[in-house]
């Protein structure tokens, strides 16, 4: 999680210090919150008792920050995973630009009638261009009175009040479908394998096999008998690759997305793979203590929707405290991204062993 606000929470904080003048108790859930500085500015307005955080992302979770707030996870039916999914606030404030697709972000408003107490408040906020008018598109097909509060630097904040109709808070309180968001399996041929995966539009690359996984599919090695961790897994491609390449390997899939994990365990069933495991992490946290021979990543090299490859250069430092002596360190990433230096650091030399001219695949090996 960041340390400071950006724009869309410090609109969101004004929009709830607002509500705070005329009703000191209410209780808040945030959404998405991006930041630990909105959360312990949102415990001085209302107390931390009283303010839950629901996170789309397993990175985002406010463990980090030590605030001590109620917190549960999105799961793939969009109810929340932990304790306290039940209760419902007086104001919920959603950030937009923690949803990773505008179909997500739909689903989202849709389920705030779910969150939110009869008479309560619905606050959302984000970039105009990036969310923020499509949120309240959707808030318009579920609330009565949808009214623009404030506005600055691109970014919005919408207020939402009253049921268009009363039934509809039951019918999203209760778990969705979640097959609404998948289509049939698209079925790929990668190294004479027929492989099946769950295409679902609320993860990366929509559940497909994008351009540059398919690069680094083409060009791993996976050792007889290894621990392989597929890092960012997505949809567990890589992984499940690996897997059926090696059957005596043991493959672990990580990834913050409780969506996009829910749709990992999926394909590996799906594909038979009965020596994958899939974990909900913040990059290894919560996936301690294990050592492997080989780490596949697509990493991520952007915060929200803006670039910045603070994350990925995590991602590399993590696996290379992973791996074990002589491990391999396989990263697919944009040709202008400049990943080899982090990966010399962290693990040892760099060999760009495939690319083209929007993207190239390094390994680097641990010293033996």
């Amino acid at each position: 999680m960041n340390v400071r606000a950006g724009s869309t929470e410090e609109l969101l904080l004004e929009a709830v210090r607002d509500i705070r003048a005329v009703e000191a108790s209410a209780s808040l859930l945030l959404i998405g919150p991006q930041a630990c500085s909105t959360v312990d500015a949102a415990n001085q307005l209302t107390g931390t008792g009283r303010v839950a955080l629901l996170h789309l992302d397993r990175s985002a979770g406010g463990v980090g920050c030590g605030l001590g707030n109620r917190e549960a996870y999105l799961s793939s039916d969009l109810t929340a995973e932990r304790a306290g999914d039940a209760e419902r606030y007086a104001v919920v404030g959603l950030n937009v630009e923690a949803a990773k697709s505008y179909r997500l972000l739909r689903e989202i408003v849709t389920a705030l009638p779910g969150y939110v107490l009869p008479d309560g408040v619905v606050l959302v906020a984000g970039p105009r261009k990036g969310g923020a008018d499509v949120a309240a598109t959707t808030l318009r097909e579920v609330f009565e009175a949808v009214t623009l509060l404030a506005y600055r630097k691109g970014h919005r904040v919408y207020r939402a009040v009253g049921l268009r109709n009363p039934t509809v808070a039951a019918a999203v309180a209760a778990p969705p479908d979640s097959d609404s968001a998948q289509f049939a399996p698209e079925r790929v041929l990668l190294r004479g394998l027929d492989i099946q995966l769950l295409q679902d539009e609320r993860i990366f690359a929509r559940g497909r096999l994008d351009p540059a996984t398919a690069m680094l599919a083409g060009c791993f090695e996976v050792p007889p008998q290894a621990d392989v961790l597929d890092l960012g897994c997505g949809g567990g491609v890589l992984g499940i690759l690996a897997a059926l390449l090696d059957p005596t390997s043991r493959v672990t899939l990580a990834d913050a997305d409780p969506l996009a994990v829910e749709v990992s365990r999926r394909n590996a069933a799906l594909n038979g793979t009965a020596n994958v495991t899939v974990h909900l992490s913040d990059v290894l946290t919560d996936v301690p203590g294990q050592t492997f021979d080989v780490v596949l990543t697509n990493p991520p090299f952007h915060q929200g929707r803006a670039q910045d490859v603070g994350l990925a250069h995590r991602f590399i430092a993590e696996a290379g405290a992973a791996l074990r002596p002589g491990g391999r360190l396989y990263v697919v990433c944009n040709r202008f991204l400049r990943y080899e230096p982090v990966m010399k650091q962290h693990v040892g030399p760099v060999t760009e062993v495939a690319g083209d001219q929007r993207y190239k695949v390094l390994v680097a090996r641990h010293p033996a």
